[in-house]
Order: structure tokens, then C-alpha cells, then sequence
């Protein structure tokens, strides 16, 4: 491979892969690139606004890293049909919906539909979260063995809350739960202010993303959530049954 392509390409990553902003030495720990190679290859990044440099000097992925991100996604016409779908389910519960993927060994959120709700839950296209910790995460390895499971996520689940999930062996178990009955559940795993459901999309008997719905803590119930679930259901199998028609069948989502 081209190197110095190949070094740009390694600090886009792991800039993406962080929530937080990074110093020169972090993306250079991060890389495995020296300091003094790093440092002109930001300043072009910055200057060309696919990264930017704030006043603490660290960087963030940049306007138009973002351009270039959003116009392959709607390129795709699969991901317009699952974000078609998606508006029409939160029409239905009138709250905010989510498409995930596995990126990085965290989830990727690549697309959202926002509700009319006055007071709503603040969501980014472009974030990663914990698998172990999200209703998103738990869909998408719900088809992979124990073993994978455990390469994927590491030995270490670092809790963001006090419901997170903080063993491997209580995660595991919930799994099972989830490949049982075919979704999953955030109960304030991530953030005390959510809770959340999700459930796969699955092509070719393969999961290749998932959807969820998340509702503020202070407007959720138990009934509430049932009733997305179905809602959620209802339109996972629109999306699959459409996976037979010609347009989609040799296409990924991305």
C-alpha cells in the first residue's frame, strides 16, 4: 500500500473511532506514527477542513470528512429504503430513530430520523458507543458465537452507568436473552436519561445493521416500550421482505 495515503487513512480512523477530541500524541499513540511525521500531515488535514484544530490544539474530524461520509451514504439505495422506514416508524411513536452498524469494534451510528417531540433525546449521526452497553450493540453480535463475542469486545466492560452490564458472563447470558426473543434492551445502560430498544436487520441470514428507538427516561413505561417493539418488528420485516426485489439483491449497506 501507498504509505503516506495509507497514514492519512489511520488518522481519519482513529480520530472517528474516539468521542472525545485528540492531542498530536494521542493520534500519534493511536497510529503508531512518529510525532514528526504526524505533524505536517494534520496541518494539511486541517487546512483542507477534513479535520479540525481547536484552540486546546486537539483535533476532531472536519467539515468536510463529514461531506464525504454523508454523499456515499445516500448513494446507497438500501440505506434510503431502511431510512425510509424508519421515518415511518417514528410517525408511529413519535420518537427518535437510530440505524447502527459494527465499526471498529464499537457501534456506528450512521443515520437518524428525529420526532416532533418538544423535548427530545440529542443524538449525532457519526458517534460510536459501546456495544455491550447500547440495545444497537446487542442486536448486531446477537448471531455470533461466545468466542467471537468476547474477541469483539475485549475482556474489559467499562461501565458508563450504574445499569451497565460489567461482566462478560452477565453479557453473555443477555445475549442468549436476546437472540431468544429477537430484540434487546437499554435500560439506562448508556445513559441514566434513555431507554432503548433495537432490532436487527438481517440479510442473507446475516445481521448487517440494526434500528432502535430511544425515549427519554422521565416519558418511557413499560407499555410504551412493548408497543415500539411491535412497531420495531413490523417494520424490520418490511425492510427484509424488500431485500428480495432485484434492486437489493446484490447490495450492501454500505
Amino acid at each position: 500500500m501507498h504509505k503516506p495515503t495509507q497514514r492519512v487513512l489511520q488518522i481519519l480512523l482513529a480520530i472517528a473511532s474516539e468521542k472525545e477530541e485528540l492531542t498530536l500524541s494521542e493520534i500519534s499513540e493511536k497510529t503508531n506514527i512518529p510525532k514528526s511525521t504526524i505533524s505536517p500531515i494534520l496541518s494539511t488535514m486541517v487546512n483542507l477542513k477534513f479535520l479540525s484544530r481547536k484552540d486546546n490544539m486537539k483535533y476532531k474530524i472536519g467539515i468536510n470528512t463529514f461531506i464525504a461520509g454523508e454523499s456515499y451514504l445516500e448513494s446507497t439505495s438500501l440505506l434510503e429504503m431502511i431510512k425510509t422506514n424508519m421515518g415511518e416508524i417514528v410517525k408511529e411513536c413519535n420518537e427518535i430513530c437510530q440505524l447502527g452498524i459494527i465499526q471498529d469494534n464499537k457501534v456506528f451510528y450512521i443515520a437518524k430520523k428525529e420526532p416532533t417531540q418538544s423535548i427530545q433525546l440529542m443524538s449525532y449521526v457519526g458517534k460510536f458507543l459501546p456495544i455491550y452497553s447500547t440495545a444497537l450493540g446487542k442486536v448486531l453480535i446477537s448471531k455470533k458465537s461466545n468466542e467471537e463475542i468476547k474477541e469483539l469486545i475485549g475482556p474489559t466492560l467499562d461501565p458508563l452507568t450504574e445499569y451497565t452490564i460489567k461482566d462478560m458472563d452477565s453479557f453473555l447470558e443477555e445475549i442468549e436473552k436476546v437472540k431468544s426473543r429477537g430484540y434487546s434492551y437499554d435500560i439506562q445502560e448508556t445513559s441514566l436519561d434513555a431507554r432503548c430498544v433495537a432490532v436487527p436487520i438481517e440479510k442473507d441470514n446475516k445481521v448487517i445493521a440494526a434500528i432502535s428507538v430511544s425515549v427519554p427516561t422521565f416519558r418511557s413505561s413499560d407499555e410504551k416500550l412493548n408497543s415500539i417493539i411491535e412497531i420495531l418488528l413490523k417494520y424490520k420485516n418490511k425492510i427484509e421482505e424488500s431485500f428480495g426485489y432485484s434492486i437489493f439483491k446484490n447490495e450492501d449497506l454500505i
